[in-house]
Formats: C-alpha cells, structure tokens, sequence
C-alpha cells in the first residue's frame, strides 16, 4: 500500500479509477478498509478517481500522540491533497469523517469541490444534541462489553473505551472478536492502537469548526443521515443553515448505512456525487 508523508506523519493511501476526484474519509475507531469491505470503492471507480487514505492513528498509518482534531486532520488531508496531485474533490465522510471533511471546506475550499455526510455529529453543534453522551450506539457498545463483565460507562468515552480494551484479558478479547465477526475484528483491533495517544479527547474538541463557520460553507453538501440515526437534530440544521444542503434519510440503519443498508447507501452516493459533478 502506497504512503505519503504528511505533516509529519505517514499517512497509507489507496488510488484507482479515472474521473473527477473522490476522497473518502473513514470514521474515529474505523479505517479506509470499511469501504472495500462494503463495495463501495468498486462502485464509484467506474466514473470517478477514488482516494481512500487511513487517518493518523488508524488502520497502518502512523499513531503519533497529537493531532487528532478535525482542524489538524483537514490539513492532513490538504497535504494528501496536494501531494497525490488531486483536482478540486468531493469529499464522504462518515461521522468524524464528515466533521474533517467540512473543516476542510471552511479551511481549503480550493480542494473541495463538495461534500458528502454521512451521519456526523459536530462538536461545534453539541447544544443541539443535548443526548449525544447517551446515545443508543454507545449503550449497545457498553451492553455487548458487560458480557466480558467490563463496564464502559453510561456516557460517551472514547478515551476509556480504548484504555479498556487495551487491558482487556486475551481471553475476554476473544471472546469480543467472536461477537462482532469478521467485520467487528477490524474495528475492534484498532481500539487498543489508540490507547496512548489523544485521539479520545481531541476529536471532541470544537477547533475552529463553530457554529457560525460550518453555516458559512458554501460548497454543495449531502447530508445523508440514517433513519435511526441519533444525530437527526443535526441534519435539520444543516438543512436549514447551509446555503447548498440537501437531505436525504438512509432507512433501516441508525449509524452505520455503508454496512447496515449498503444498496441504499451506495445509490445515495452515486446519485449525489453525479449532481455535483455534473450540475
């Protein structure tokens, strides 16, 4: 797998296709793989250059201690940018990856050509989200870690959920390994990678990406939100505040479309990628 030094910190990138420019951005906890493991690099490499690249700290790019923001991981993403040579690019971003994405259409607007969300919470929107921390994908997270007998507890905690599984028995891991399959291994192995590093508290940090800067955005966005998504609030604003927004509801899924309804999710992005390509 190609790399490229960026800001520091090598970064793992994947290239195919020909055609205006695409750049996925993987979620906290995930890395570029849960594109491939959905189809989803396959589907749009018919008609666009698709990039997918593994945040700092996940998959096999560089764990540096810092630098986990949204605002210090859309320069990242300006230096794979710029140095892979890319064209203006629409950016899908899933959950943190969205909130990099959109850092990076207020920071290097000359880079985006748009953006896709899929169903991204702002920290720099947390007072329209009052039940974030209590989230049903966290209490499902903490439900499924209580039968290795571990307590997550009740709010939100990426810091200690990775501490954890870091300390976690090889007997209990396994035993975690074979609840969430061959897809749930993947992310599982990449919690204990980010342990000692600042990732949990940095990407909660608001950096920049305020209120009044996200509604300034001005290049086309896709707000593609799950039916069950706990994030709905959100997507209503956008609607409402961004003056190129469109909304479009993923059914049956409630965080994670690209896996819990790939055929809709994928339609969803191929239609809107082919709007703001061609519009």
């Amino acid at each position: 797998m190609p790399e490229l030094d960026v800001n520091g910190t090598r970064l793992f990138y994947q290239q195919s296709g020909t055609g205006p420019d695409v750049v996925l951005v993987h979620a906290v906890t995930s890395n570029q793989a849960v594109w491939m493991f959905a189809g989803l690099v396959d589907a749009l490499t018919e008609h666009y250059r698709v990039t997918s690249y593994d945040l700092r700290g996940h998959g096999a790019s560089d764990r540096p201690k810092s630098g986990y923001t949204s605002a210090a991981m859309a320069s990242d993403f300006a230096e794979l940018h710029k140095g892979l040579g890319l064209g203006p690019a629409v950016l899908l971003g899933h959950s943190f990856g969205g909130v990099v994405s959109m850092h990076a259409a207020v920071e290097f607007p000359e880079a985006v050509r748009g953006v896709i969300l899929s169903d991204s919470f702002f920290p720099g929107l947390k007072h329209i989200e009052p039940n974030f921390g209590k989230m049903t994908i966290w209490n499902d997270l903490r439900d499924t870690f209580a039968k290795v007998g571990v307590d997550l507890g009740d709010t939100v905690d990426f810091t200690r959920l990775f501490r954890t599984t870091a300390s976690l028995s090889a007997e209990n891991y396994k035993t975690l390994e074979d609840i969430y399959g061959a897809f749930g291994r993947g992310w599982l192995r990449q919690l204990p990678q980010l342990a000692e590093t600042n990732c949990g508290d940095e990407v909660l940090e608001v950096a920049g990406l305020t209120e009044e800067r996200i509604s300034g955005i001005t290049r086309p966005v896709i707000a593609l939100y799950d039916e069950f998504s706990p994030f709905l609030a959100t997507c209503e604003w956008l609607k409402q505040h961004l003056a190129a927004c469109s909304v479009e509801i993923i059914p049956n899924a409630k965080h994670l479309a690209l896996v819990e309804n790939t055929p809709a999710f994928t339609d969803a992005v191929l239609r809107h990628l082919k709007t703001i390509t061609e519009g």
